[in-house]
Parts: C-alpha cells; sequence; structure tokens
C-alpha cells in the first residue's frame, strides 16, 4: 500500500464530554465498581475438552454448550457501557484431537480483533487461519473452528503480554549502565507503576527530555509492542543512539495500567475508568503517579521538556498531533516526523490526524503543562511480527535525527 499522509480538520470545541467512539460520561473519572470475572476450568465430558480462563490476561466470563464440540464463550466488559475493545483471551485442550467451534459472544460489543493462537503456553503467537474464522455480521460474534489436543491451545485477541513479561522486558533492558528503574506508584491492586529513565552524559549542562507515556488500554498490545520497540532503539549502541542520548534523557511510562493488563480488561483500569480520559483532575492512581514522577522536571534547571509520545492501538496506523494552529514547541514536530516515516517506509500506510488541546489525554496535558508539541500515536490493530519490529525501529531512527536537529537548532537560537 502507498503511504497516505492525510490532513483532517481540526475537531475544537470550549468543552469536552467524550470523543465520538466514547461511552457516555467517559470523562467522569471517578471510581467505579467493575464485574470481576470468574476464574475456572470448565469441563465437557461427554466431549472430552476443557476450556480455561485461568491465567493472567485471560478473559472469557462464561461458557456454555450449544452441541457436540460446539461452544459459546460469553464475553463481559468490566463496566457497561465502554468502548468496542473486546478483549477475550482463554485455553482449550481436549483428551483426543477434535475439531470444535467456539463461538465468542460479546455483551455490549461486537468482535473487532483477528485471533491469535499460541501451542506453546503463550511464548509465540501467530494470526489464526483465515479458513477458520469468521464474523458473524448480524450478531457481531466472532466463531472460530479450532483442532484441539491434550496440549492446551491459547487463543487470545491480541498475544498475552502481562506485568511478568514487562518485568523480564524491563530487567533485561537494564544491562545497560544508563538505565534506570523507579517505582512511582502503584495501582489500585497493588501493582507497580514503573517508570524508566534513559540518561547518559550527565555532565551535560542541558538536555532535553522525551515523555513517553504507554499502555493505558490494555487491548492495544501493538502499539504497546512499538512503545517498546522504540525505546529499544533509542538505547542501542549506534552512531546516530549514542548522539541522541548526548542531547536527550528520556522518561518513559511504557505499562500504565497493569490492573487491566493482568485482568483482561477491555479499556479500563481496576476502578473502571479509561485513564486517558484522567489527565485533568487525575483522579487515578495510576495517572497521578505518572504526573507527579513528571512534574519532578520542573526541580531541575538542567532538563527541558522537548517532547511528549504515547503508543496506543486503533483498527489503523494513525497520528494524532496537536492542531497546526497551536503554537508548541517544537512547532509541527509530528508533521515533519510523520513525513519522514513516510519516507523511510513507503510500503506503510499512515494517516495524519490533528486534533486540539481541550481533550483530558496525556499528550495535551503535557502540551497544557510545558508548552511542547506531542502525538497520540497509534498502531493498527494487525501489525506484528517483522512489520512491527521495522516500523518501530524507523519510526525511532526518524525521531532521532529530527530531535538532533531541534537541539542543536534551539542551542544555536539560546
Amino acid at each position: 500500500m502507498a503511504l497516505i499522509l492525510f490532513i483532517q480538520s481540526c475537531k475544537s470545541s470550549e468543552t469536552f464530554s467524550g470523543y465520538s467512539y466514547d461511552p457516555e460520561g467517559v470523562t467522569d473519572t471517578q471510581d467505579r465498581d467493575i464485574q470481576e470475572q470468574p476464574k475456572r476450568t470448565i469441563g465437557f465430558l461427554s466431549d472430552g475438552v476443557w476450556i480455561s480462563n485461568e491465567f493472567e490476561g485471560a478473559r472469557a466470563n462464561d461458557v456454555f454448550r450449544v452441541d457436540e464440540f460446539h461452544y459459546i464463550i460469553r464475553i463481559d466488559p468490566e463496566i457497561s457501557p465502554i468502548n468496542n475493545s473486546p478483549w477475550y483471551g482463554f485455553r482449550i485442550w481436549s483428551n483426543e484431537t477434535r475439531s470444535v467451534t467456539v463461538e465468542l459472544e460479546y455483551t455490549d460489543g461486537r468482535q473487532r480483533y483477528l485471533p491469535k493462537k499460541s501451542f506453546d503456553d503463550g511464548l509465540s503467537w501467530a494470526n489464526i487461519d483465515s479458513s477458520n474464522y469468521r464474523v458473524d455480521l448480524e450478531t457481531g460474534n466472532g466463531i472460530l473452528h479450532l483442532t484441539t489436543e491434550n496440549d492446551p491451545l491459547w487463543i487470545s485477541a491480541q498475544e498475552v503480554f502481562t506485568t511478568r513479561d514487562f518485568r523480564m522486558w524491563k530487567e533485561d533492558l537494564m544491562s545497560l549502565p544508563f538505565i534506570q528503574s523507579q517505582v512511582i506508584g502503584t495501582s489500585h491492586l497493588g501493582r507497580s507503576i514503573n517508570q524508566i529513565k534513559i540518561s547518559e552524559h550527565l555532565d551535560e549542562p542541558l538536555k532535553g527530555v522525551i515523555f513517553i507515556y504507554g499502555r493505558q488500554h490494555p487491548p492495544e498490545i501493538p502499539g504497546f509492542l512499538v512503545g517498546l520497540k522504540f525505546i529499544e532503539t533509542l538505547t542501542a549502541d549506534t552512531d546516530l543512539a549514542i548522539q541522541f542520548r548526548k542531547y536527550f534523557d528520556v522518561w518513559a511510562f511504557p505499562l500504565m495500567n497493569p490492573d487491566g493488563a493482568d485482568g483482561g480488561h477491555w479499556r479500563t483500569n481496576a476502578a473502571g475508568v479509561d485513564l486517558n480520559r484522567d489527565w485533568l483532575f487525575f483522579n487515578q492512581p495510576e495517572t497521578a503517579a505518572v504526573r507527579n514522577a513528571v512534574l519532578k522536571i520542573q526541580l531541575r534547571s538542567d532538563r527541558k521538556p522537548f517532547y511528549s509520545i504515547d503508543f496506543h492501538s486503533t483498527g489503523r496506523t494513525i497520528f494524532y498531533p496537536i492542531s497546526r494552529n497551536i503554537d508548541t514547541f517544537p512547532h509541527l514536530f509530528a508533521y515533519r516526523w510523520a513525513e519522514s516515516i513516510q519516507q523511510a517506509l513507503p510500503d506503510t500506510e499512515l494517516l495524519v490526524q490533528p486534533f486540539d488541546v481541550v481533550s483530558p489525554i496525556a499528550k495535551n496535558w503535557s502540551f497544557r503543562t510545558f508548552g511542547i508539541d506531542g502525538v497520540t500515536f497509534e498502531v493498527s490493530d494487525e501489525m506484528s511480527g517483522n512489520m512491527l519490529d521495522e516500523f518501530a525501529s524507523k519510526s525511532a531512527e526518524t525521531f532521532m535525527r529530527l530531535m538532533i536537529e531541534e537541539f542543536e537548532n534551539y542551542i544555536d537560537s539560546n
């Protein structure tokens, strides 16, 4: 596909009550009760088939037998109404090799994510074969035809990446001497909120700081993984990354919603709140912890906020920059960055859709607080594997080149 740079007219309003795809009341970020998911393994002895949600990141609220080797799995969201990001995840196995049909039935939702499968306990994932999957257009249910055996087959909306997997990734990254990690707070359920700092050349009199936010919405795994690969590219032993780290520190918060990630949530944290609508009142411990950590830069005369990136996923790969008519620093950076990605990856489709800064989201808070430019970086739901890695690394490389130029221009003009 040819890469498309599409500029949409900006959306503005004096007050904000949610985007067109948001449920009513999304900007009320006070705690609410959520629907707990019972964890259990359900067996159908006459078929010799078992279905389980007893693992972190699973979602399968109930299972019903329709007919021989035909089952309905009901998928309920943690709150309702809710955005249509219907996460599901379960394991299925049988005493003998069987051909089974599984229907995913959603409460307050419809099938969105192409099923992923794993045969090795979630270590590696692949898309289910298209011939074994369809969507019932009338009901919105997903219908899967699976071959089961004694070893469990994992099925999920995206590959499962839990807080345990994140800890392992973080520990690998921390083998580098210029990486620091600290716990800046805890979630409702006591899981750690982590800040990762990339900081080298500590004797420089002034350095810019890049803020990276990630996984506020649990199902948005491609954006989360692009964010992790993006960070890895910034830490690489390349001339470009070394020069970048001379000019910039990175303050990253890659996994802001650990309760939602491990709980298999569609959208919210353990208090039923969309974290990316809580950047005005900061009612939630996760957003409050990140805000407090970022504000510490105000105590540093040798550090200057430069840019913010918030990684997400949606139906297509999209940049949501700040509107051109709003004065930011560095001005119009997101547009130049998008053009550079376009040149580096001509076979990738990218849209650019500007918005104003009235909504209570991470990028807009960074602008309101520091005057800096930023982008909500949305990755296609179906980007995966080598394509995802290449997109992340090329995006990071173009980002570093442009940011180095911005920093040098800033120093020259000051």
